[in-house]
């Protein structure tokens, strides 16, 4: 799970660069406009021309200085590949992690598609945030973290502890998904019902988004993504790492809400579908699991 998501990293480093050598590619050879006393250089000059120019060397008021007027600037092609970059960067850190989703699929089984999308779009806000303030830290120190004494053993540590930290938040939703399918399979055992009706009015599901959010902004200081945020710190002004950070918060948020939205609705659709409301609830059961099982695992590891 943490090789996908150092691929993602290198994908982005990649996308980056090459969109910002493309652009460097375009104003190194940007067509210039020289011009000498009002007469483009582009075209042939007339005889009038000429002769004017002849006459005003002849009484000493020659001009020699040389107009350059740039056609366009590389600044925004160079920002618009930078954005592009966070963006992308975002969009597949956020779908490359198998413990991104085990955090999400027991809360989106189930649910329309204006609730899983907005399951999803905290989690994404959540990891956004956090990320940026991470990045933009990172930016600031990156030339002094070298010299600060004992920085690596406090950046080891560090780690390792907000590793655990997600480990333990994916732990507690998946406890808590467990408890929700519960009570979920009561309400359909009691009153049988349509499975929108299961998932929607009964209010199962409906609450502990705080969890959400906490494990997106546990994901976001978590260390292990921090492949994906070095071309943040590759630029060189503060604005186009903030510009990087702020696309990359946007595509985490969109890519999560477009995946829990076809989550819920296909897990929905498809207990309709076969008349069997208990679909999602069993996957919701499955998935709690698996959360459980994901988390210990990861705290095994941050423990190592």
């Amino acid at each position: 799970m943490i090789e996908g998501k150092r691929w993602s990293g290198v994908l982005t480093i990649t996308f980056v660069l090459v969109l910002t050598s493309l652009s460097k590619f375009a104003t190194a050879y940007a067509p210039v406009n020289f011009e000498k006393k009002g007469v483009s250089l582009s075209t042939p000059p007339t005889f009038t021309s000429v002769l004017k120019q002849h006459r005003n060397t002849m009484n000493g008021k020659s001009n020699t200085k040389l107009q350059m007027t740039p056609v366009a600037s590389g600044a925004a092609a160079t920002m618009a590949g930078i954005t592009a970059g966070g963006f992308l960067g975002g969009a597949l850190h956020a779908i490359a992690g198998p413990d991104h989703l085990a955090a999400l699929i027991p809360r989106c089984c189930g649910q329309r598609w204006f609730k899983g999308s907005r399951i999803g779009a905290l989690w994404g806000m959540g990891h956004g945030i956090s990320a940026a303030i991470l990045g933009l830290l990172a930016f600031g120190l990156k030339n002094r973290v070298s010299t600060i004494a004992g920085a690596a053993s406090f950046m080891q540590g560090a780690s390792s502890i907000m590793e655990t930290a997600v480990g333990a938040s994916l732990v507690f939703i998946g406890i808590l998904g467990i408890k929700e399918a519960k009570e979920w399979k009561e309400d359909i055992e009691v009153s049988p019902m349509s499975l929108s009706s299961a998932a929607v009015e009964s209010g199962v599901k409906s609450s502990h988004k705080r969890a959400v959010i906490l494990n997106g902004i546990l994901h976001g200081f978590s260390l292990d993504g921090a492949p994906s945020l070095v071309p943040a710190l590759a630029v060189n002004t503060w604005r186009g790492s903030a510009s990087f950070l702020l696309a990359y918060g946007f595509g985490t948020t969109v890519s999560m809400a477009i995946a829990t939205t076809l989550i819920g609705e296909s897990t929905r659709r498809a207990g309709e579908i076969l008349e069997r409301p208990d679909i999602p609830q069993k996957l919701s059961m499955i998935s709690s699991i698996l959360a459980i099982g994901v988390g210990l695992f990861w705290c095994i590891l941050a423990m190592k």
